[in-house]
């Protein structure tokens, strides 16, 4: 395998169910920071960080719900596609912002209706380096929303992974999962993680439709940021996955009821269990429910020279759950 990394699912650790990008009313949301960490914390959520447009919103934690400082920035594209000129990118682990971050004022803007403001670093690499020397962490938001191209982001350094699933951008306009730039990447043999958020702006309607869950050493902001350092998380706006077994000739997942169960990896490779009419089963299915759906399953894995493997989980809805690649 070219790309091997920790497994979560065994490793020490909690599951922490996360809500990643979010937004109050000290941007273009339309809660104040205080009443949305309330209804996270009341949704069942173990962290927040409310990602505000060029803003830190605060909101402290309380005994079940541990708050992280984060933003939503912007950067201006190398290969601009008019009318696009910019894209944005989800920090995390910060306490202030550059007044000035050196991008092209031609793309800087604020809306005063809306409340939200864009400011940008001159590329994606630079407002990287810029986070990450404070510590930060970083993802690429939205992609396949803001049609950003692949060669951007194979271009860009010092981000860890990209928000391969957008809630809000899913519910708006079916542009929400980006699944496709991630394998692009993962293919060419970068090392990079994903996220599922639910960019929420209307909690009525955004709130919780999609999460990351993160193995963390212990209930801390820096044992957050280090999970998303290092790709210990899932994510899913539907099923769980429970556990996943790798081993060279096969992976073992155990989820809660799917219909499907893919084994991803590069090319045309890959292999998949489904039931139903025309379902293939390229594995066994170990386990399932009283309606027949897959609770375990084995699924053979014969192509040794890999770039990568993860999983995904699809319930019979269509809702999806996503490894990161181990």
């Amino acid at each position: 395998m070219s790309q091997e990394h920790a497994n979560p699912f065994e490793s020490e650790g909690q599951w922490l169910k996360c809500a990643l990008h979010t937004h109050s009313s000290v941007s273009d949301g339309t809660l104040p920071p205080d009443l949305l960490a309330r209804a996270y914390e009341d949704a069942g959520f173990d962290v927040l960080s409310i990602t505000d447009h060029w803003r830190i919103a605060e909101a402290p934690s309380t005994d079940r719900l541990l708050t992280i400082p984060g933003a939503e920035l912007g950067f201006d594209l190398l290969k601009p596609a008019y009318p696009r000129q910019s894209a944005e990118f989800l920090v995390w682990g910060i306490d202030h912002l550059p007044e000035d971050p050196g991008g092209d004022r031609d793309n800087w803007c604020f809306n005063a209706e809306e409340n939200w403001e864009v400011r940008t670093f001159p590329s994606l690499t630079d407002g990287a380096s810029w986070a990450t020397g404070l510590g930060a962490v970083v993802y690429v938001a939205h992609p396949y929303w803001n049609g950003l191209s692949v060669e951007e982001l194979r271009e860009s350094e010092g981000y860890v992974g990209l928000e391969v699933f957008n809630g809000s951008a899913e519910i708006e306009t079916g542009r929400g999962d980006s699944s496709v730039w991630w394998n692009a990447l993962l293919a060419d043999g970068r090392t990079v993680f994903g996220i599922g958020t639910d960019d929420q702006h209307y909690p009525l309607f955004e709130l919780g439709v999609a999460w990351t869950m993160v193995r963390a050493a212990d209930r801390s902001v820096e044992a957050v940021l280090e999970a998303l350092r290092q790709g210990h998380s899932y994510f899913s706006h539907g099923p769980s996955i429970h556990h996943i077994q790798a081993n060279r000739d096969y992976v073992e997942v155990t989820c809660s009821p799917a219909r499907s169960v893919v084994l991803h990896m590069e090319q045309e490779y890959g292999v998949s269990v489904t039931i139903g009419r025309n379902g293939r089963r390229m594995g066994r299915i170990l386990e399932t429910d009283s309606a027949g759906l897959i609770t375990r399953v084995s699924l053979d894995c014969d192509h040794e020279a890999a770039q990568y493997r993860r999983v995904s989980v699809i319930d019979e809805s269509g809702a999806k759950a996503w490894s990161n690649p181990f």
